[in-house]
């Protein structure tokens, strides 16, 4: 094959032999890395699931803010717990309840009523094929009586996560407070 396909100057050299292989080597399908095609398939994965956890992180946020309980509870696994100032909880149904006992019942979404929002930062994720971690800051800031925006809290965010059903999920969730510290094992998310 190497033969017709190269011009008679060439048909018989070394050099010939050298340029068909690498010629009908570009050409063959056959002969393409697989290894870097799934290497490639491997680190855009990674980037797809390490943006959609940030949006997971996101979205906590948001669903909280907007008093979307039931969006929020559902960004947890059937097996995923949420620790912090509000107590332990596991599951998503559990922990609508503890959110409904210590927050209320939802309401409609009125922005001129937000009494506080929460500002995400300092993300970082690993991820290991369905499995990853998070770290980040969070920074809760309040609505005064004279609507002023007032820093009231800040703490940081230990994340487990799971691939359920194609979505990741929190498996856990820390929220323990750093300014102003905790006074309490129980406020610090710890047994006593």
């Amino acid at each position: 094959m190497t033969q017709r396909i190269l011009p008679t100057w060439l048909r018989g050299s070394a050099l010939a032999v050298s340029v068909g292989i690498i010629f009908t080597s570009a050409l063959s399908p056959a002969a393409r890395p697989v290894a870097g095609e799934s290497e490639l398939q491997a680190r855009v994965q990674r980037l797809e699931d390490e943006e959609a956890i940030r949006n997971l992180l996101v979205e906590y946020g948001r669903l909280l803010d907007a008093h979307d309980l039931a969006g929020y509870s559902a960004l947890f696994a059937r097996e995923g717990t949420w620790s912090g100032s509000f107590g332990t909880a596991r599951g998503p149904q559990e922990i609508l309840a503890m959110l409904q006992k210590s927050m209320g019942s939802a309401s409609a979404y009125d922005p001129s009523k937000i009494r506080s929002i929460h500002l995400m930062t300092n993300i970082s994720v690993h991820v290991e094929g369905e499995r990853a971690t998070s770290t980040s800051k969070w920074t809760n800031f309040g609505r005064t009586d004279d609507n002023k925006l007032m820093p009231r809290l800040a703490g940081h965010y230990n994340d487990a996560l799971i691939k359920e059903d194609g979505h990741w999920k929190f498996l856990s969730r820390e929220a323990p407070r750093d300014i102003p510290n905790p006074e309490t094992a129980a406020e610090a998310g710890k047994a006593p």
